[in-house]
């Protein structure tokens, strides 16, 4: 299993994910989408300008980051309301995780459809 595809990931690379205040894809957005999860972590969407005074511009991997417009910009807090990161992600890799997440909807309205057992006298042409 790839790093990225789990929360216990972002936890490992949670120094560098703070440093750089961005993800790179979608399997990263849904790991920490399950990390922040499992910490019981709250998540809101923010301005540039919010997201960039969290930013400290002697951090070269985050500067990256204060030269770039549009996008998604998140917070990420504890419940006691200290930040934890905060981060800018694309907009195509927000849009593609809107599309994955219908898609996983998707399969749970139809998951009991794929399951069903079908009756004795439904398989009776199999004999």
């Amino acid at each position: 299993m790839e790093w990225h595809q789990t929360a216990n990931c972002v936890e490992e690379r949670l120094h560098v994910i703070q440093q750089m205040h961005r993800l790179n894809g979608i399997s990263e957005l849904m790991a920490l989408a399950d990390y922040c999860t499992q910490h019981n972590l709250k998540t809101e969407c923010i301005s540039k300008e919010e997201h960039d005074a969290l930013i400290d511009p002697e951090n070269g991997d985050g500067a990256w980051v204060l030269r770039r417009n549009g996008g998604i910009r998140l917070k990420i807090t504890s419940q006691s309301g200290e930040v934890i990161f905060s981060l800018r992600i694309e907009d195509n890799i927000w849009h593609g995780y809107a599309e994955h997440v219908a898609d996983w909807h998707k399969f749970a309205e139809n998951a009991k459809a794929l399951f069903q057992i079908p009756s004795k006298d439904e398989m009776s042409w199999l004999v």
